[in-house]
């Protein structure tokens, strides 16, 4: 069996205690960094609680609650009498923003689902998204979703659907409920075009503490409008995307 590393080897950062990042996530992303880096390569095998507790200057739980973290991302792997096991890293997944976040998630094989954070009728105001601002007044659906593939939290997503055509949304779960199934199946309505701004933004607290990432991670912003016939509006949306594991493709058709 291999050996563990001794942790007075490793380029390990001791946690900074001043710090408003909690200290199993300065932990969490310090172990992270030196798995990602090949400092700690797969197969390989962890230093003992009791070391890093020691180098790391915290108690064991902070330490157990890092490897916790760490074991649900799948970069570890935890077996009792075989000690903490490197993962190798996983395939990235890749998702073309053409299509529903829920197909593909399907067609990867993977389980999808959601957690509605809010879900609610309103009228478009003044300080509506520029693209809406001809909408104002116009009856739509707040809907804003933390998304999820194989239990892992993926995305962040705060939509505005325009309600004219597709009244009662209000009825449909949207916890298990893909929006463009019920609007395709339920409503008749055909998407003709979908358009995306991507940008690369910094996660803020809320968003760190929702995916399950550290407060300052990058993370992919993407600003979706999906349009019916004549380029009429019938969903506006902001997602947030963890960039660890995934990577997103936009497939042209010329």
């Amino acid at each position: 069996m291999t050996k563990p590393a001794h942790a007075d080897n490793l380029p390990i950062r001791p946690v900074n205690p001043d710090s408003p990042i909690p200290l199993y996530h300065q932990v969490e992303n310090d172990l992270e960094t030196l798995i990602k880096s090949g400092v700690l390569v797969p197969d390989a095998l962890l230093p003992p609680e009791i070391e890093l507790s020691k180098v790391y200057g915290v108690g064991r739980q902070t330490i157990r609650m890092a490897l916790s973290r760490l074991a649900a991302n799948r970069l570890i792997e935890r077996r009792a009498g075989r000690g903490t096991t490197i993962l190798p890293e996983p395939e990235r997944r890749r998702f073309n923003l053409d299509r529903s976040f829920t197909c593909q998630m399907v067609e990867m094989g993977m389980t999808t689902y959601a957690r509605v954070l809010h879900a609610a009728p309103g009228i478009i105001g003044p300080n509506a998204p520029k693209h809406l601002r001809s909408y104002v007044g116009a009856d739509c659906f707040y809907l804003a979703r933390l998304r999820y593939g194989n239990g892992q939290p993926v995305g962040l997503q705060y939509a505005i659907i325009m309600t004219a055509r597709c009244p009662g949304l209000s009825r449909h779960d949207f916890g298990s409920e893909s929006l463009y199934d019920v609007l395709a199946q339920h409503y008749r309505l055909t998407i003709k075009e979908i358009t995306h701004t991507v940008t690369a933004i910094s996660a803020d607290a809320t968003q760190a503490e929702l995916l399950a990432i550290g407060p300052g991670d990058t993370l992919l912003q993407v600003i979706t409008t999906a349009y019916l016939d004549q380029r009429e509006i019938i969903e506006s949306s902001t997602s947030y995307y963890r960039t660890d594991r995934y990577a997103f493709n936009v497939t042209e058709t010329l």
